[in-house]
């Protein structure tokens, strides 16, 4: 198939585990992220909303939970 522009990239996400002590709201990331909206983040199983569930901070080396996830909760 042919495309207009830039031949589209394929790959995978690297992932990430936390652990989560239901107080912290800040964690560092293994890699530095560009925005928020470049990321897949979920909590339980829930995907997270950028800007309102979380934000990355630090030039892109944390994120920041906008609340703490649950003790025992995979982040």
């Amino acid at each position: 198939m042919a495309y207009i522009g830039k031949t589209p990239d394929h790959g995978t996400f690297e992932k990430q585990t936390l652990t989560a002590d239901g107080s912290t709201t800040t964690f560092t990331l293994n890699y530095t992220v560009g925005s928020s909206s470049a990321i897949l983040v979920s909590v339980s199983g829930v995907l997270q909303e950028p800007e309102s569930g979380y934000n990355i901070a630090s030039g892109g080396t944390t994120i920041v939970f906008s609340e703490a996830p649950e003790s025992g909760e995979g982040v």
